[in-house]
């Protein structure tokens, strides 16, 4: 399928690894000409020598930027701005907050964790929907965690902060349609990234049980029997960027091996 992503300029958050990475060679794949970034200089230098072999030096611009800074969020708009003119795809990705259970954290605690969260979906969409706006076109993109429907056990933190990120993309989905711009969630079970290992280590430590056991007790949660990839995710990302998708808007979307247990 041909998906209309040839020339678009894209912004892809956390693209130095795991599903931003996945996320941001794909839509190169596709044509789109790239932004990717990351608060790791390191990281980020090793993909963008990476991708701009494989689809060239003009088609991959790698930016240090953190986030969660209100000041990043600003001079990365503006240096893709003055770089490509436009910017038609953003994808919002980010890590997530500390473990633990609702009633041990500090306002601080939750301040920073909206911060990480929620502020970095404001900021950006509020800096990038005047430039699509403008071009009649555009596409916002979050990519949460299946937690928004479903809690993950001594997740707290992450839980509340993505759910009112989820509660944002769906109220700015509604104003901005009549401008051509779609805004969709896009919830990741059990992808297999360090981010998942991770959470089911800690999980695995919080109840005290065998750390080897973990994986495959979180395996068993899953009725396709195994963990998706980032790439998965990336395929779904990019149909939800392309020109194909311009009626569907306001979604929140799982992707997770069926491992959502509700009916809706």
């Amino acid at each position: 399928m041909e998906l209309g992503l040839k020339n678009k300029i894209a912004i892809v958050g956390g693209s130095s690894k795991g599903m931003g990475r996945a996320i941001a060679t794909k839509m190169a794949a596709e044509g789109a000409s790239v932004v990717i970034c990351s608060r790791n200089s390191q990281d980020l230098e090793t993909v963008a020598s990476e991708m701009k072999d494989e689809f060239g030096s003009d088609r991959v611009y790698p930016i240090k930027a953190d986030l969660s800074l209100e000041k990043d969020i600003d001079q990365l708009v503006n240096k893709v701005v003055e770089h490509w003119g436009r910017i038609d795809i953003l994808t919002i990705n980010l890590g997530g907050p500390p473990p633990g259970q609702p009633t041990e954290f500090s306002d601080e605690d939750w301040a920073n964790a909206f911060n990480l969260s929620f502020y970095s979906a404001v900021r950006l969409s509020r800096n990038v929907l005047p430039l699509m706006k403008k071009r009649g076109w555009g596409r916002i993109i979050s990519i949460l965690s299946l937690s928004v429907k479903q809690p993950e056990d001594n997740l707290a933190l992450s839980t509340v902060a993505r759910t009112a990120v989820a509660a944002f993309m769906k109220t700015l989905s509604k104003e901005v349609a009549k401008d051509g711009i779609t805004v969709n969630t896009v919830l990741p079970g059990s992808i297999e990234t360090t981010r998942l290992k991770g959470v089911w280590e800690m999980q695995a430590s919080f109840h005290g049980r065998d750390m080897s056991q973990a994986r495959n007790d979180r395996i068993a949660m899953i009725p396709t029997g195994r963990f998706g990839t980032p790439e998965e995710v990336a395929d779904l990302v990019c149909f939800l960027a392309s020109e194909n998708a311009g009626f569907l808007t306001g979604l929140h979307l799982p992707i997770d091996g069926g491992q959502h247990n509700t009916t809706i």
